[in-house]
């Protein structure tokens, strides 16, 4: 069964026996017909998000998957973590670790930062920390603060992206802990996408417009269900729309998509859909499940990797269009326009790299995180195929 327990059962792998080999050693330039990716930090151990400091594009944090934020400044990687969550982080199987990372919309006045990772008992936590001013970036393990704890019963499908929208509320990110009829459950909070209020109150506050905030027996931090393992999504910072990779189960990967104008509620359909394919033939056609923008199979494929909206002015060509890729091939994609959504994607190129994880900077630029090589990548030039 594929799944995104892929994400790291091959990478950690294929690291096996050389994870010194490959901290040593500086990733090359990838150039193709359509895609430039330049090597920005190398060195790093299972590096599973990267995002840039609200406005300093120079400064990067990253994720790495046993517990270590470290910064990179203008392409150099400090030696000292920005914070030490090893103690704290379980990280022994593949899909475990320290998984995503958001920073406060009023980051500038008030430094708050909000981390993702499961712990030892397997239990998703999503707590806060300030991050000093000035150039010192190590966090004082003092200033934690819990917001959130969601207890599983898998060590698999934990979800870990964190984005705050638009609105001012924070997005959570929780896969279906392999439990995929609990992502049609509204009493659980497993294989949903959940919107909280950190501002208002303390750990938070359900928005009273979410919509089951008023409904019996529903849980009223849900935004949107029917999620198997929603890895990674994002907010297009201009249009405020939402993109979701969705990771399928042995055949069929997704992306998703919610309008800026949408009040939530939506139902994307799993454990009824994988994808576009119908696995439960009772309920896959009940009204109100959302289809997929895009769909791809498991031809060399296994594992969607959401991306970003691409806004930066490093590569004009690419402006507007949403990338993201693959695990297993190493492919970035964006959709092709006016065309049906299983015809939707175009591939702009693929590396040897083994992709976990886009993030995105201060200036929009978009970058690839490669679990196996230990680096990061820039987008640094693009096109778009004849039709894309």
């Amino acid at each position: 069964m594929l799944s995104l327990r892929c994400l790291f059962l091959v990478a950690v792998l294929a690291l096996i026996g050389t994870a010194s080999a490959v901290a040593q050693s500086q990733p090359d330039w990838y150039r193709g017909k359509y895609l430039t990716l330049r090597p920005i930090v190398s060195g790093l151990n299972q590096p599973t998000y990267v995002a840039g400091l609200p406005g300093d594009a120079g400064r990067l944090l990253v994720l790495e998957r046993q517990g270590m934020i470290r910064e990179s400044v203008n392409g150099e990687l400090r030696t000292m973590p920005v914070l030490d969550l090893t103690q704290s982080v379980g990280a022994f199987s593949e899909e475990e670790g320290l998984l995503g990372l958001a920073f406060d919309p009023d980051f500038a006045d008030n430094r708050r930062v909000y981390i993702d990772y499961t712990a030892t008992d397997w239990s998703v936590h999503v707590v806060r920390y300030t991050l000093p001013d000035g150039d010192s970036a190590v966090i004082d393990p003092v200033s934690e603060q819990d917001v959130l704890t969601i207890h599983k019963q898998s060590k698999y499908h934990n979800g870990g992206t964190l984005a705050f929208g638009p609105d001012g509320y924070l997005y959570v990110g929780v896969g279906d802990d392999e439990a995929s009829d609990q992502a049609q459950q509204l009493g659980s909070l497993v294989g949903k996408i959940l919107r909280i209020d950190v501002t208002s109150a303390e750990p938070y506050a359900i928005p009273p417009s979410n919509p089951f905030a008023q409904q019996p027996g529903a849980r009223g931090e849900i935004w949107s269900y029917g999620f198997r393992n929603p890895w990674r999504f994002s907010f297009d910072r201009v249009s405020g729309d939402m993109w979701i990779g969705d990771v399928g189960d042995a055949d069929v990967e997704e992306v998703d998509f919610q309008a800026a104008v949408s009040g939530g509620g939506e139902n994307y359909g799993w454990p009824f859909l994988e994808g576009d394919r119908c696995t439960d033939e009772a309920h896959c056609h009940d009204p109100g499940l959302v289809a997929p923008l895009v769909t791809y199979g498991h031809n060399m494929n296994c594992a969607v990797i959401g991306g970003y909206v691409y806004r930066g002015d490093r590569v004009p060509a690419l402006l507007g269009t949403y990338l993201y890729g693959d695990l297993c091939t190493g492919g970035v994609f964006t959709l092709a326009r006016g065309v049906e959504p299983s015809k939707a994607r175009v591939e702009l190129g693929y590396q040897p790299i083994k992709i976990s994880s886009f993030g995105e900077d201060a200036a929009g630029d978009v970058y690839v995180v490669d679990f196996q090589g230990g680096a990061i990548f820039r987008i640094e030039d693009g096109a778009l195929p004849t039709g894309g």
